[in-house]
Order: structure tokens, then C-alpha cells, then sequence
């Protein structure tokens, strides 16, 4: 490990004690005592290539999951696959048997033998292993990320570059876009995704207002009452690869009181996404009826656009957190859609407010 601060090469041995023996400054993090074998240079470098060199924001979370899916990798990377085990097995098997007909040579065939029970035990352990879902053993890590990596390392260097703090975010999230200057609406049940959106300043540039549909705020009912009066605004989508993440879409609308065919784009994640960005994943066993919803809904007409793989995917439990994307793909993916789908225009000011009007007036009508 190198120090963070004079970048001498430490050996474990030398820096038990937290600190550098050559510049004796402390350092946050050891790799040998953390699950994600992380040092202080390995968790800025991680920051700068999250927040793309300074361009973009994140929150700890991100961060966090970020972290796990690069260790994931490397993981994968590092092990020999358990057929590429399987064919040296054979043939230090075939070796053996042939040297163990010569006398002079059959400490080699013992010499290979001990090496083949070896390989068979770390090939047995990587099938295992390859059978868990590989978030499984990062769970815990990536609940207590902000506290474990963020917080000690913060103590000693200062803020990661690109961070939003829990402050921040809270401050973020008390603005709202007026309805006259809404453009598209994105709803998520992720909340460190519209932090992220909100850190990134979309709202403000895009024109877009921001919803979480588990946590409505009071001023989030402002933006639902003009998606009710304008079936045609778009409505984004961002969510979990899991079974109720990919049935927002059909249940929203209903949620909301939305018009049937209101416009609404799903923007994933979908399962095929996981696969194609080789996104980690979980497993956990969905509700019977979430499932049985599931299926009724791809079935309909214009209904879930659901491959059969994918909702195989999703009736096998797998899950995977929209929290992997990157920051700079999650604001290149949402700004992209709603430039596509809401040009800006230049509106006639009496219309905007004529419009807000009626938006406000809709929810002070007696039921």
C-alpha cells in the first residue's frame, strides 16, 4: 500500500499502527481489515472516476455501490474459471497415472496428485461461490459504507471530490419546479437517484420536476395535478431491475390518476440492462401477487414490454439496484430523453400561467 500522503510503499507489517513510519501521518482506511480491500488512494481514485474527473456529482451511496461492483469485477477477473480448473485437473490426472508406471518417477505422480486434490478443492469452492448471488457478501458493507469508508476517510483528507453531503441533498430537495416551467416529470423510488439529479442540477436545466412516488412531499402534489391535466408531459421513469420496480410503469398511472394512455417512458432498469451492463445482482423471493400481477400485466395489450427471459429473470427473484449506474450515465440517459421528448420552447407567459391555474384549481375542487 502507498501512503496517501508521502506515497512511500508500506508494508503491512509497518503500518499496523495506522500510521506512515516515513511521514507519520495517519491514514483511514486498511486494506487488510476492510471487505473491500480499500485504501485511502484507491477511494479517492474511485471518487475522481465517479464524479468523472470533477463533471458530475454523487451521493455516499452511489459511492458505495460503485466500491462493490468494481470488487465484484476484479473478483471475476482474478479466478480461473472453474472448466478452465476442470481441464488442468484432466490432465495432471492423465500426467499421474503415466509417471506413476515409472518407479523413478513416482514422487511426481504423488507431487501431482496432492496438486490435483488442490485444485479440485478451489475449483469445488469457485462453483459454490459462483452459485451465491455476488451482492450477497457485500450487503452489509454497502449499509454501512458512509460510516466504514466515508466518514474516516473524510476525518483525515477532507471531502471526496464530488460528494454531495446528507445536508446538501436535504437542502436540494426543498426546491421545486413551478408547473409553469415543468418540461417532464421523473418519478423514482430511488431517493439517492433523484439526489444524484438534484446534486447535478437537472431540475434547473432541464425544466424537470422531480418525484419520489414511496415519499410524496406536499409540493410533489402540484407536479402529479399537472400530469393529470396534461396527458402528453412526459412522464420518466427510472427503478430497481426488479419485479415491483418493472411494474411501476402499469401501476402508477392508476396511483396517480393519471389518463390511460398519459406518456410514459420507462427509462429501466430492466433486466436486459443488467445483463448488458453486467450489473451484480441479488436474489430475493417477490410476493406471489406482485407476480402473478406481473404476468397478467405483460399479457395485456400494450401492456409490460417484458422479453419471456426477462420475466423469467424476474420470476427466478433477481434484483438489481438502479444505484449502480454511474452518475454520468444516469444524467446522460435522463437528459437525452427529455431533450428528445420535450424540446424547449418558448411559451407565451399568460399561457404558463393559465396553465398553473388550472393545475392549482384542480386540487381545490370538492370531491
Amino acid at each position: 500500500m502507498k501512503c496517501p500522503h508521502c506515497r512511500a510503499d508500506l508494508k503491512y507489517r509497518d503500518r499496523r499502527d495506522g500510521k506512515c513510519p516515513q511521514c507519520q501521518s495517519p491514514f483511514a482506511l486498511e486494506p487488510r481489515a476492510n471487505a473491500l480491500e480499500m485504501s485511502d488512494l484507491r477511494l479517492r481514485g474511485l471518487a475522481e472516476r465517479l464524479s468523472n474527473q470533477g463533471k458530475h456529482q454523487y451521493t455516499a451511496t452511489q459511492l458505495g455501490y460503485a466500491a462493490v461492483r468494481n470488487k465484484i469485477k476484479q473478483e471475476t477477473e482474478k479466478q480461473l474459471s472453474v472448466r478452465t480448473q476442470i481441464i488442468l485437473i484432466g490432465i495432471m490426472g492423465i500426467v499421474s497415472v503415466a509417471l506413476f508406471f515409472f518407479e523413478s518417477l513416482r514422487w511426481c505422480s504423488g507431487v501431482l496428485f496432492i496438486l490435483i486434490i488442490g485444485l479440485g478443492i478451489s475449483a469445488a469452492m469457485q462453483y459454490l461461490q459462483s452459485q451465491k448471488p455476488p451482492l450477497e457478501r457485500f450487503q452489509k458493507v454497502l449499509e454501512g459504507f458512509e460510516e466504514q469508508f466515508v466518514v474516516p476517510w473524510e476525518g483525515i483528507h477532507g471531502a471526496l471530490p464530488g460528494r454531495v453531503t446528507a445536508q446538501e441533498a436535504t437542502a436540494l430537495r426543498r426546491f421545486q419546479l413551478p408547473p409553469a416551467q415543468v418540461r417532464a416529470v421523473l418519478a423514482s423510488p430511488v431517493a439517492d437517484v433523484l439526489d444524484c439529479l438534484r446534486a447535478n442540477g437537472l431540475p434547473q436545466r432541464l425544466g424537470l420536476a422531480l418525484i419520489n412516488p414511496d415519499q410524496p412531499a406536499g409540493a410533489d402534489e402540484s407536479i402529479i395535478a399537472l400530469l393529470r391535466s396534461r396527458p402528453r408531459l412526459p412522464l420518466l421513469l427510472v427503478h430497481d431491475a426488479s419485479v415491483s420496480g418493472c411494474l411501476l410503469p402499469a401501476l402508477l398511472p392508476a396511483r396517480w390518476g393519471l389518463a390511460p394512455n398519459h406518456r410514459i417512458i420507462d427509462l429501466g432498469l430492466r433486466p436486459r440492462h443488467v445483463q448488458q451492463l453486467r450489473l451484480p445482482w441479488k436474489r430475493e423471493a417477490p410476493p406471489r401477487e406482485l407476480l402473478d400481477l406481473l404476468e397478467r400485466r405483460a399479457q395485456m395489450p400494450n401492456g409490460l414490454a417484458l422479453t419471456p427471459e426477462e420475466r423469467e429473470w424476474l420470476r427466478s427473484g433477481y434484483v438489481t439496484s438502479a444505484l449502480f449506474i454511474p452518475p454520468a450515465r444516469l444524467v446522460t440517459v435522463v437528459t437525452q430523453a427529455v431533450e428528445r421528448l420535450a424540446p424547449a420552447r418558448i411559451v407565451d407567459p399568460e399561457a404558463q400561467a393559465q396553465a398553473q391555474a388550472r393545475a392549482v384549481g384542480f386540487m381545490t375542487w370538492p370531491s
